[in-house]
């Protein structure tokens, strides 16, 4: 039987309007569950900072303090530039890592070949990246004050190609032991890159993070030196 003019299921499929409403009011929905997760995040760093900044006098600290949130904004603004373009692996780094210590230079040492990523490899590493600095200013080697940061990386051969292989590895803090639990950092850690090896060892002197990323054609570019 052929559907009359009165055909409830007709007079639906008739209304674009209804679905565009529907689909709107789920993209807003998602955006502002997407937008309270990220002030979330955000606030819970802002808070690390504010709690973690040392300083000698009122005025010391209220410049170290902005001086960190200025950085960790930058690192923010880089990482949104990078859905529309390429962004350096040094530069995503720094920014996201000099926040965390007080004195960059003496407590991170990065080195590696000049590497281009692709948005969609920058993004994850960036939330690795924060993920492994946040636990060493909480419980590793920035919760001490003679504690550091190595990151090294360089293209390698893998089993399908090239592969981009970077180390963390952190000395001088306090004595390393594996969590009794894996909580959801760890997990993040291990599962934000789908295609990465990782590995993390748990050694009482530091904790030390390998990621092996098999790379195609269009992850990274750049020139490889050093």
């Amino acid at each position: 039987m052929r559907p009359t003019a009165s055909d409830p299921s007709r007079a639906a499929r008739g209304k674009p309007g209804c679905d565009l409403g529907r689909e709107r009011n789920a993209a807003t929905q998602l955006l502002v569950r997407e937008l309270r997760h990220r002030i979330h995040n955000l606030l819970g760093v802002v808070q690390c900072l504010v709690t973690n900044t040392e300083a000698a006098t009122a005025d010391d600290y209220r410049t170290a303090v902005h001086a960190r949130i200025e950085a960790l904004s930058d690192a923010h603004d880089l990482i949104e530039r990078a859905h529309q373009s390429r962004v350096t692996l040094a530069k995503l780094l720094q920014l996201t890592l000099r926040p965390h210590a007080a004195r960059p230079g003496d407590r991170l040492v990065l080195a590696g070949p000049d590497i281009t990523l692709e948005p969609h490899v920058a993004l994850p590493l960036h939330l690795i990246f924060h993920e492994l600095v946040t636990n060493a200013g909480k419980h590793g080697a920035l919760s001490s004050r003679s504690g550091s940061v190595e990151v090294l990386w360089d293209i390698v051969p893998g089993p399908c190609g090239r592969a981009l292989a970077i180390q963390w590895r952190e000395r001088g803090g306090l004595q390393v032991r594996k969590p009794a639990n894996e909580g959801f950092g760890m997990r993040l850690i291990a599962k934000a890159l789908p295609r990465a090896q990782v590995d993390l060892d748990f050694a009482p002197t530091g904790l030390v993070c390998r990621l092996l990323l098999e790379l195609d054609s269009g992850s990274v570019r750049g020139e490889w030196v050093g």
